[in-house]
């Protein structure tokens, strides 16, 4: 009798994880986070903080992610995304959970640093696992597909808290939105198994993270990321204080919010036909002019409406920030290294994050927030600048 040489054992690998499994598993994650920091917002400029509070609050976010971003994709590149994952899902909810045990202001400064870190677990391992499940025009496919997800989640997540504020008060609120954080801890539980964990282990000898700032694609790469995760920090940090001063509901802001979300993924359906027509980098510098105008115009209207067709059309430009700097830098990475490099591009985009918010609240609280607007356009014009291919010799 012939011996079957593949029989079905305890040893055999499971299935890994599909693309559209890690994409829910995304989708659940990123809702309650992106709503839980919108709740964070209003609800601290319900508590009386004013703009200076509110930047270091959006700052506290990034203190974490500035610290350990490098770490974790040292970790993912060597062991795998495993830990990361299923930590981050976790530390994720107890920090969106956490206002509704103590709703005071000094909790939402612990809640978003709780918050942060769990973030940038998740993300670098998430953007490392995605970026490696192919190449060439399946990682732009691939990536794309990651970006409309967030996209989604960035849709769904404030509007979800904007009502929720509206219709049961803010403190029930954080409820809601660890709902979809909750069950993503459970997704990640139920597959744990079925989840990379070993990595190969990289032989980093003679390897020192300046090495990948000698690399002149990537070290250009890290500046323009930098400029559009700045703008879109300030854009979700002003766009409800610019709402809340001119008498918009919670619901009102939680729209126009939606309707930034809702154009950055239009465009990342188009991405493939865009990416094909100018190039990654181009295309990059592209969208980041015609987000420049648009931001610039923010300050310029109080009706919702034309509030929202503005945002719209500025979440057209931005749309394709995040992922075309993802693929990018997971492109100009050297080998084996990709998870550090999206770490240091994370670590580089929350050295921004920390130092400007700050620096911006008090700008806003001096002169007012249209010039915060008008500042926030000329960053990303400069990031237009930075994007285009550079023709060597």
């Amino acid at each position: 009798m012939q011996h079957d040489p593949s029989p079905a054992t305890a040893s055999t690998p499971q299935r890994p994880l599909s693309l559209y499994e890690i994409l829910a598993i995304v989708l659940l994650w990123n809702a309650g986070y992106k709503g839980a920091r919108v709740a964070n917002t209003l609800y601290a400029l319900e508590l009386g903080a004013g703009p200076f509070d509110t930047g270091l609050l959006l700052a506290t976010y990034g203190c974490f992610p500035l610290l350990l971003a490098v770490f974790i994709g040292k970790i993912t590149d060597r062991y795998g995304v495993r830990v990361p994952i299923v930590a981050g899902t976790i530390v994720s909810v107890l920090g969106t959970a956490l206002p509704w045990f103590f709703p005071a202001l000094p909790m939402l400064f612990v809640a978003a640093a709780v918050s942060g870190a769990g973030f940038i677990l998740t993300q670098v391992a998430m953007q490392s696992l995605v970026g490696s499940l192919g190449s060439g025009a399946a990682r732009i496919r691939n990536v794309n597909l990651y970006a409309l997800i967030v996209s989604t989640s960035d849709l769904m997540g404030p509007i979800i808290a904007g009502f929720s504020i509206d219709h049961i008060g803010y403190v029930p609120t954080y409820l809601v939105l660890a709902a979809p954080g909750v069950v993503a801890v459970l997704v990640v539980f139920f597959m744990f198994g079925r989840m990379a964990h070993a990595a190969g282990g990289v032989d980093r000898s003679g390897q020192r993270m300046a090495d990948l700032f000698r690399i002149g694609h990537l070290r250009r790469m890290f500046l323009t990321s930098a400029l559009v995760m700045t703008g879109l920090d300030l854009f979700q940090l002003y766009l409800p204080l610019h709402g809340h001063s001119i008498g918009l509901s919670a619901s009102a802001i939680g729209i126009i919010l939606g309707a930034f979300a809702a154009a950055g993924f239009v465009t990342r359906v188009l991405m493939t036909v865009l990416v094909r027509r100018f190039g990654e980098e181009r295309a990059l510098g592209y969208s980041m002019y015609l987000a420049a105008c648009t931001f610039f115009m923010i300050p310029l209207f109080d009706n919702v409406i034309v509030l929202g067709v503005v945002c719209f059309v500025l979440g057209l430009g931005m749309g394709l920030g995040q992922p075309l700097t993802v693929i990018l830098t997971y492109n100009y990475a050297p080998a084996g290294r990709h998870g550090e490099g999206l770490g240091l591009r994370i670590a580089i985009n929350n050295s921004m994050h920390v130092a400007v918010p700050a620096l911006f609240g008090a700008i806003g609280t001096m002169f007012g927030l249209a010039p915060v607007f008008w500042l926030s356009s000329a960053i990303l014009a400069l990031g237009g600048y930075s994007s285009p291919v550079r023709r060597a010799a």
